[in-house]
């Protein structure tokens, strides 16, 4: 092979790392990311539950 194809098949090569690793990177952020994602999400859920309910727990007892 010549010299520049052998040039243009390591940077074709180096890109295609680059772009995997950037995907990865990506995909390890959203993973740790998932976590307060998930408790931001419980914690509107129940601050709009509790907005209902005035804060309290329903109790079968005491029906009105």
């Amino acid at each position: 092979m010549k010299p520049s194809k052998i040039k243009r098949r390591l940077l074709k090569g180096s890109a295609i790392v680059e772009y995997a690793l950037v995907i990865a990177a990506v995909a390890v952020a959203l993973i740790g990311m998932s976590v307060y994602l998930k408790r931001a999400v419980c914690g509107k859920w129940k601050q709009s539950a509790d907005t209902f309910g005035y804060g309290r727990q329903y109790d079968p007892l005491s029906t009105k």
